[in-house]
């Protein structure tokens, strides 16, 4: 029994580390995201799903239900969840893999509809190439270690071919200790302008009190790359969710609240707003009522822009920091929210 709550315990630890919260409500409740983390569906190796879990905080009301919209427009509806004797809510949904999600709507028990912008992945960059962090993807947990696998990728925006392996990458705790890969992908051979695909590296031997806190890619070198899991988890922006007409119309559903302002860096916000363009002008003074009207609402002009977003280069909708500022400095644009 101990066991099980100790790893129940690190398991929202993780989901908290790896992003800042995320907050929306209004007179009457008020709903907190501190984090989420996707873990493998054990009761079927060979399926295409694995489970989204979200580490959810109520006040105001004792229960809520849930919708989940991925970057697609799907809705995950009927998640199950266990209530928590903190008051928190662990929120299981279970999803295709790899999927990156954009909203998430918590209708608390008699009251009204609560949506929140689903955290940006972050990204980070130098001269040469970006890293995209998916985060977390399992856990391991002993009596005297902890190992964890999170999710990667990497283009190559130089000029020369770039090699990339598991050894790349080095996961850092809340003190700055660095831990080295002990598993991943089979090295890779990139050339200019490619990507890998979204791999794993996993890290073991990570001491029982260490909280991850960082993904560095070359760390120590002059050009490295640190990803700052809770700095550079911010929210996407009501234009990329809704397309900006319908973020306009929309303003009043939900006061949202997230990260502080010193953690959304003004590039970041730029870039993101400059990644839709501007649809025709709507009446602002509509209210889009569910999570599936609001799909509705954008869906045509999302598909209009489609085939101008595919072909520039997929950087700016994330989030970034490089070595040495936390400002996307990567110019292009990506449907990969």
């Amino acid at each position: 029994m101990r066991l099980i709550v100790l790893a129940l315990l690190l398991a929202l630890a993780f989901g908290t580390a790896q992003a800042a919260p995320l907050q929306g409500g209004d007179v009457n409740a008020t709903v907190v995201l501190f984090g989420a983390t996707r873990t493998p569906n054990l009761a079927d190796e060979n399926s295409a799903t694995e489970y989204l879990k979200v580490d959810v905080g109520l006040m105001g009301t004792e229960n809520a239900t849930y919708q989940l919209m991925d970057a697609d427009g799907n809705v995950y509806e009927n998640p199950t969840y266990k209530p928590l004797s903190s008051g928190k809510q662990l929120v299981n949904f279970l999803v295709p893999k790899d999927s990156l999600f954009k909203l998430i709507n918590v209708t608390p028990e008699g009251g009204n509809p609560i949506y929140i912008n689903w955290w940006a992945t972050p990204k980070g960059s130098n001269d040469n190439l970006i890293v995209r962090y998916y985060g977390i993807t399992d856990w391991l947990i002993n009596p005297d270690e902890q190992g964890i696998v999170v999710q990667v990728r990497v283009q190559n925006n130089g000029t020369q071919n770039l090699i990339v392996g598991p050894e790349n990458f080095t996961l850092l705790d809340q003190w700055g200790w660095p831990y080295h890969p002990t598993l991943g992908f089979d090295q890779q051979i990139v050339v200019p302008g490619n990507a890998t695909d979204r791999v794993l590296v996993g890290f073991t031997g990570i001491s029982l009190p260490s909280r991850p806190a960082a993904l560095a890619y070359d760390s120590g070198a002059a050009n490295q790359i640190v990803i700052m899991f809770e700095r550079d988890y911010v929210p996407l922006s009501d234009e990329l969710v809704y397309g900006t007409s319908a973020a306009t119309s929309t303003a009043t559903a939900a006061t949202v609240e997230p990260a502080p302002a010193s953690a959304l860096p003004a590039s970041d916000q730029t870039a993101q707003s400059e990644a839709v363009q501007a649809p025709a002008q709507q009446n602002t003074t509509s209210k889009i009522s569910s999570i599936k009207d609001k799909v509705a609402a954008s869906q045509a002009r999302l598909a209009a822009t489609r085939g101008d977003l595919a072909e520039k280069t997929p950087d700016t909708n994330e989030t970034a920091s490089t070595s040495s500022s936390a400002s996307d400095s990567s110019a292009g644009i990506s449907t990969d929210i």
